[in-house]
């Protein structure tokens, strides 16, 4: 008896020695998980157009902790010391050397629509605290949540985000953007006036108006720019004036945060148009999801980019400012988020000129 109780004891601790670490989550080959693989390709499709329209975005694949929602569970990639530290979480296998984790089961969110970048510095139970964070889902979960059915509609909406992540990674405006206050956010903050007064959505249609007929229809450049800046400087002043509130540098943030990012969103559309895809990364069923539906597009007839349908006005101006710069002072790419921290000083650049050039 006493010899079988040994030989039980050595079983049971052997077997305890032996059995497999339950901190790590061993998945299948990438190419086995259609979420992997879309995410994936559409970082390929961000390089590929960072190549060739801005080199720096293109340096890494993305700038921040991400946070992938999918039907199977919640991943963060590039998890930083803050996320590991609050969170229940299993190790994975690296994806191409990017460390990732999986999330417990109370962070897997199959309802809600995530797709944003995100910074807090108050609040430290959050995931993205004094770090900015990406949040968003897979393609099969955004389509089941908001209907969108092509893999490259999905990978630029995912590649707006990342462009977010670019912009907040650049140390000086970093430095900037962290000592700007915009109670309540912008939604609050700049789109309530948008909402609830006439007078400004009004003027908010005139400026952009005017910044679309400088690119698309080719009207004066510097009589338009004028005329844009007086208007805005008559909003903001009356904005300061009834509500006791100063708007402008909020504003200015947002129209570049915004229209900056559905920029190179326009980028990438335009670039589908003339080349094709990197797939390699895909498998058969994934290339069902790709309908061509940027061929032939023509920017200018893109009215979702550039006409205003809801209060976050600054998106458009923004965007239709950036495609301005992009014809008359493409220059203006050595030096914004470095030295120039809003597109002000560019718009004056080209409101000082004698007379436009178009290149």
């Amino acid at each position: 008896m006493k010899n079988l109780l040994y030989i039980l004891c050595f079983c049971l601790t052997f077997s305890c020695q032996q059995a497999p670490k339950k901190d790590k989550v061993h998945e299948a080959d990438i190419e086995n998980q259609n979420y992997w693989r879309h995410l994936d390709y559409l970082i390929q499709l961000k390089n590929d157009v960072a190549k060739k329209h801005w080199q720096e975005f293109g340096k890494k694949d993305n700038y921040q902790p991400v946070v992938y929602y999918t039907h199977e569970g919640t991943y963060v990639l590039h998890p930083n010391k803050h996320i590991l530290s609050i969170t229940e979480n299993q190790k994975m296998d690296p994806l191409k050397n990017v460390e990732r984790i999986k999330l417990s089961a109370k962070y897997t969110d199959t309802l809600n629509f995530n797709f944003s970048t995100s910074y807090t510095d108050t609040d430290s139970t959050s995931l993205h605290f004094r770090e900015n964070v990406l949040y968003f889902q897979s393609f099969d979960l955004t389509k089941d949540l908001i209907g969108i059915k092509d893999l490259q509609d999905w990978s630029i909406m995912v590649i707006h985000e990342l462009f977010h992540g670019y912009q907040r990674a650049v140390p000086q405006f970093k430095a900037y953007y962290t000592n700007l206050d915009i109670p309540g956010g912008p939604d609050e903050f700049l789109g309530k006036y948008h909402s609830e007064l006439a007078w400004f959505k009004e003027s908010i249609h005139q400026e952009n108006e005017i910044l679309k007929s400088i690119w698309i229809d080719d009207t004066d450049l510097i009589s338009g720019l004028k005329a844009y800046d007086s208007l805005r400087t008559i909003r903001l002043e009356r904005i300061k004036n009834e509500f006791g509130t100063d708007i402008r540098e909020a504003e200015d943030y947002e129209i570049l945060m915004e229209g900056h990012a559905r920029y190179f969103e326009s980028l990438c559309k335009r670039y589908l148009s003339e080349h094709t895809s990197d797939t390699h990364l895909l498998r058969e069923e994934d290339l069902a999801l790709i309908t061509n539906m940027f061929k032939g597009y023509d920017i200018k007839l893109d009215k979702g980019l550039y006409d205003i349908y809801n209060d976050r006005y600054y998106y458009q101006l923004g965007y239709n400012i950036s495609m301005i710069l992009e014809k008359y002072l493409p220059q203006y790419k050595e030096t914004i988020y470095t030295k120039e921290h809003n597109f002000n000083s560019y718009l004056e650049t080209l409101s000082a000129r004698e007379e436009a050039t178009v290149p």
